[in-house]
């Protein structure tokens, strides 16, 4: 049971990383596809931003962060991204709740609701990567300390082998 569980240690950290930036960017290449139903639901919710263009480039931004999730490029900043785009979506709940039905939620609601889940991958991505980050740093920094241990070590060892190379002198008197 061990093992299974290591494994899935492993796996857990790519994996996630993974499925979230297929999911934005699927997400993202239909927005950019047929932008007409967010618009829909932006003027029923967030009037002002009900734009094409807008949702355009929305859905943009999700395949970019996508894209980079998926090739493991900027890992912190695209699903720090990923989260701004996924609390966007969450504010509807907050501005127009009669649009999602909350707390009782209707279709659109049931729709949006996913985005929690969404929002704690990528906040779960980005605690990841800043740890194996950490991680990295911490060890370069040892690393560079041993080195430079290693460096400075010759310096005394070889001071030590010349001293002992030289006969110590005799600090006790002798008797005459």
């Amino acid at each position: 049971m061990k093992t299974v569980f290591r494994f899935a240690e492993r796996l857990t950290g790519p994996l996630l990383r993974l499925s979230l930036g297929l999911v934005l960017l699927w997400i993202g290449a239909i927005h950019l596809a047929t932008p007409q139903p967010v618009v829909r639901l932006l003027s029923l919710s967030l009037p002002f931003l009900a734009e094409s263009a807008f949702v355009s480039v929305l859905g943009a931004l999700e395949v970019l962060a996508g894209i980079l999730l998926i090739a493991g490029l900027w890992v912190r900043y695209a699903a720090l991204l990923s989260l701004v785009l996924f609390a966007g979506t969450l504010t509807i709940f907050v501005i127009a709740p009669g649009v999602t039905g909350f707390p009782v939620l209707n279709l659109t609601g049931q729709f949006l609701w996913k985005d929690i889940v969404l929002a704690s991958a990528a906040i779960t991505v980005v605690a990841r990567d800043a740890a194996r980050h950490e991680a990295k740093r911490a060890q370069r920094t040892q690393l560079a300390s041993r080195s430079e241990e290693q460096t400075l070590s010759p310096v005394n060892s070889e001071n030590k082998q010349v001293n002992d190379a030289v006969p110590s002198e005799q600090t006790h008197s002798q008797p005459l």
